[in-house]
């Protein structure tokens, strides 16, 4: 496949069909028109073709190290100090072979390997068991201790100017569990009249643009973080869409899950899906989000019978046939099969159809269904690769602006055009802390994500970040970007 998006040349047809499309009802009681109709200048419309390797043939279990070279996860015991903990499981020795019995050498290390270091009539017992324990104590996986790094930001953001470098410091470096660690120990340091302080919400007090907002989201955490993405959408009322559909589309039900228990707004009583009923205008992108947040798609592990599929492939054939509608019949499949089942579909359709559903669903829907289903497939096909064609997409808009002012223009205008190229300039900077964030979080897949950058552009990620931003924001999106802690 050459590319997976199409651009968006085609005429707005609202602009030709009053009403916004045949037979359209605009003061009736019927259902907004379809979004078929409503062009969107989404980020799949305006970047970069997906590479031409097609589709992986399995999902992350080819990237995964042999069981015998994995050590434990790694812990740290503050941000001053971090430690790397190999551990090996005490198992009791197997049986000497036979022909290994009359080997003096080998019987004496078989009976020392399977003498109980605890028998008291053992003259070595006593010597052994302080090695052993010796070497459980080095070997032993040291849990994250909080208070330390609790105590280091309470510093940092008690004084007039925040330490922002201690910020830098602890952050970025947490997983998802030890960022829950450390936001009960802060508020366990940290109180107002007898009360703990949520340390995201003192980080956004205390620090400001664009690095104020990437230090909060990473202290929200992994899931309370997409929620943020998704109620910020709404309520800056100029977000870029895309940061609501890469917050929540094509996630396992976990995941899911895990998003609507994080999310906090009193308004709509902490549910994200009433939030985006609400918000959400009545068309066919508010009913993929909807179907996306009852978390009933199909597990990766559901292997469904070959019929499943096949009828799957012929659905959606013929909604990319029908001369109106068809949308809600192809976010059906997409939405809710899993990975592995829409790639196999891929698979049929391009056999049996002689033809590129991606790309034929592209032409089809070049509005914010269009992305929806593209930003879907795009990680179907290659995950890695769509993530890192995400990041370059944000990182070249920062490096070159997408509008400029000419020198020629009327005053007037070009005040206008300096205020709009600030406005999608900043924009472009929170797609850049959504994707870098989310992808931290994860850092095998971060690690699959840098090499696919550097081998597509030819270029490290940190390299471009350190083009396209400056200050303590830089410093915080290059700790990001470190796999090896």
């Amino acid at each position: 496949m050459d590319r997976l998006s199409v651009s968006g040349n085609r005429p707005d047809l609202q602009n030709i069909m009053p009403g916004g499309m045949p037979g359209g009802f605009p003061g009736g009681g019927l259902p907004p028109p379809s979004p078929l109709l409503e062009a969107y200048q989404g980020v799949y419309q305006s970047i970069s073709p997906m590479p031409q390797a097609m589709m992986l043939d399995d999902d992350d279990i080819d990237h995964l190290q042999p069981l015998d070279n994995l050590s434990p996860r790694e812990s740290r015991q503050s941000v001053h100090g971090r430690h790397r903990a190999h551990s090996r499981s005490g198992r009791s020795p197997s049986p000497l072979p036979p022909s290994k019995r009359k080997d003096k050498l080998a019987l004496e290390a078989y009976n020392s390997s399977a003498r109980d270091p605890y028998d008291p009539y053992d003259p070595y017992s006593d010597r052994d068991r302080r090695s052993n324990d010796r070497k459980k104590e080095e070997r032993r996986a040291r849990v994250y201790d909080a208070e330390p790094d609790a105590l280091a930001i309470v510093d940092a953001l008690s004084v007039r100017t925040p330490d922002l470098d201690t910020l830098i410091d602890i952050l970025p470096l947490l997983s998802h569990d030890q960022m829950l660690e450390l936001r009960t120990e802060y508020k366990r340091h940290c109180k107002v009249q007898g009360r703990g302080i949520n340390i995201a919400k003192h980080i956004k007090l205390k620090t400001s643009g664009n690095f104020g907002k990437i230090a909060y989201v990473t202290a929200l955490g992994r899931y309370e973080g997409e929620g943020y993405w998704a109620n910020y959408w709404y309520q800056s009322n100029s977000a870029r869409r895309e940061l609501l559909i890469e917050a929540l589309m094509g996630r396992q039900n976990h995941e899911i899950r895990a998003i609507k228990d994080a999310f906090r707004d009193k308004r709509y009583s902490d549910s994200l899906t009433k939030c985006m009923d609400k918000e959400l205008k009545a068309d066919k992108f508010r009913k993929a989000v909807l179907m996306a947040l009852e978390g009933e798609r199909q597990e990766e592990s559901d292997v469904w019978p070959t019929e499943y599929r096949n009828r799957d492939v012929d659905t959606l054939y013929k909604a990319l046939k029908a001369r109106e509608g068809g949308e809600s019949a192809i976010l059906g499949v997409v939405v809710m099969r899993s990975d592995a089942h829409l790639r196999e579909c891929l698979r049929t359709y391009e056999r049996k159809y002689q033809g590129s559903f991606a790309r034929d669903c592209l032409r089809k829907s070049n509005n914010l269904v269009g992305e929806v289903i593209a930003h879907i497939l795009n990680g179907v096909i290659n995950r890695p690769a769509r993530d890192a064609m995400l990041l370059h997409h944000a990182l070249m808009d920062l490096i070159e602006p997408t509008s400029t002012s000419t020198s020629n223009a009327r005053s007037s205008r070009e005040n206008t055009s300096t205020a709009t190229a600030k406005h999608e300039r900043q924009q472009r900077y929170e797609l850049l802390v959504s994707r870098l964030v989310r992808l931290h979080w994860e850092r095998l897949h971060l690690g699959r994500v840098k090499a696919e950058y550097e081998e597509k552009y030819g270029r490290m990620v940190e390299e471009d970040i350190e083009e396209a931003t400056k200050g303590d924001f830089r410093e915080f999106c290059i700790a990001l970007c470190q796999t090896g802690r």
